[in-house]
């Protein structure tokens, strides 16, 4: 769509957390590259505003997800050629804007009806789900609460007259856990969108031990994963187990993508604290395969998000994942996040990082050790994985 390069402009500009009023890059000629469109002459003027309260489960010490954010949505509701907006909330309603023309957008939640059923939305995604030629709305959920229940994604399917009905439950995508994001494609080439839910899980904080032990039994282990939607017919089954991607995980970051070029699209998702990205290839039939440790040389430690395109221009697909580790030793240990030393032996003798230090003194041995750790985690701020003919990606920091 057309319009769409400009849209996300301005939604850039609008929340974005620059303090000047423009912004010009080297090679512009000292113009402004961007420049700051405020609410009254967009229209635009949805806050994600958050409410803790410390003595509930309120607040990020309870609630380790608490300031994840939420999402934002793109598409053309309407079919007029013009894309609008979808903005997720956590605790404030969802709103909707209608693109009217010129980066001017009205206010049209109310009619659409996209809050039915909001608890604590976080992604949005917008795809035709049913397939009828108008674009739906899908909204993962989380929050603090306790009971799947209230967590329970919302499909806002298209009635092609400006509102939405919820039918999430009707159409099997009523997923209850600590969703991130979802990404809808067509994994099996039958010719209908399938979908994939990022999730996150209950274990952020728990230590290693207690986590794995408590994966051992499948329920937990599904509350835990990502999940795996295959349409059947215009209803969605989920096939996570069989398909290979049951996996506990901190899911960030979401994107589907021919990584290995063999014309069947493959999942990368990007996970938070302890736990690798993965990179799950579509096999062909039906199932994936995480190949993380084959195609790559490294994956971050803290991952925040990722994006897959060919920056280079060599026909090759690029991923960019983003981390919260800091890029050097001093910070890592002023934020005593890398101070974790039984950790970091579990970790270790989990996915064999070993090293030889019998004759080494005390002090380079916690070097090494260190060092291999960073090795194996990645500590940049931002990697490229950057494509190779040989389908292995060469890590580069940024």
């Amino acid at each position: 769509m057309s319009n769409i390069s400009p849209i996300l402009l301005a939604v850039v500009l609008l929340f974005g957390a620059c303090s000047e009023k423009e912004a010009s890059l080297p090679g512009t000629g000292g113009k402004p590259l961007f420049t700051l469109l405020s609410p009254a002459e967009t229209g635009i003027d949805f806050v994600n505003a958050l409410h803790d309260d410390p003595t509930t489960d309120w607040n990020v010490l309870s609630y380790q997800y608490f300031y994840n954010g939420a999402g934002v949505a793109v598409g053309d509701i309407d079919n007029d050629g013009l894309s609008d907006l979808f903005f997720a909330a956590n605790e404030e309603p969802n709103r909707l804007y209608r693109n009217k023309g010129n980066l001017q957008f009205e206010d049209i939640t109310e009619k659409a009806g996209v809050n039915q059923g909001k608890k604590w939305s976080t992604g949005a995604t917008m795809a035709d789900v049913n397939a009828d030629g108008f674009l739906d709305i899908y909204v993962g959920q989380a929050g603090p609460y306790k009971d799947a229940k209230d967590r329970k994604n919302l499909l806002f399917i298209n009635n092609g007259d400006g509102t939405f009905s919820e039918k999430a439950e009707e159409y099997g995508l009523a997923d209850g856990n600590y969703t991130t994001q979802a990404a809808f494609f067509d994994y099996d080439k039958d010719g209908d969108l399938d979908c994939y839910v990022l999730n996150e899980s209950k274990y952020a904080g728990v230590i290693f031990q207690t986590v794995f032990e408590d994966l051992k039994k499948k329920e937990n282990m599904d509350a835990a994963s990502g999940h795996l939607y295959r349409n059947d017919g215009g209803k969605f089954t989920k096939v996570t187990e069989q398909a290979g991607v049951l996996r506990y995980g901190y899911g960030l970051g979401l994107v589907v993508n021919d990584i290995d070029q063999d014309g069947w699209t493959d999942i990368y998702v990007a996970n938070d604290y302890s736990v690798p990205d993965f990179m799950f290839i579509n096999n062909g039939d039906g199932t994936f395969t995480d190949r993380i440790k084959e195609k790559t040389r490294q994956v971050s430690f803290f991952a925040m998000g990722c994006d897959i395109a060919d920056i280079n221009n060599d026909c090759l697909p690029e991923i960019a994942v983003v981390d919260m580790a800091a890029k050097d030793h001093f910070k890592d240990k002023t934020l005593m996040a890398s101070m974790d030393i039984q950790g970091f032996w579990f970790l270790s003798k989990r996915w064999g990082i070993s090293t030889n230090t019998c004759s080494t003194p005390p002090t380079e041995q916690r070097q090494r050790q260190l060092q291999q750790h960073r090795r194996f985690v990645g500590a940049s701020s931002l990697r490229l994985e950057l494509g190779r003919r040989a389908g292995r990606f060469r890590p580069r920091r940024i």
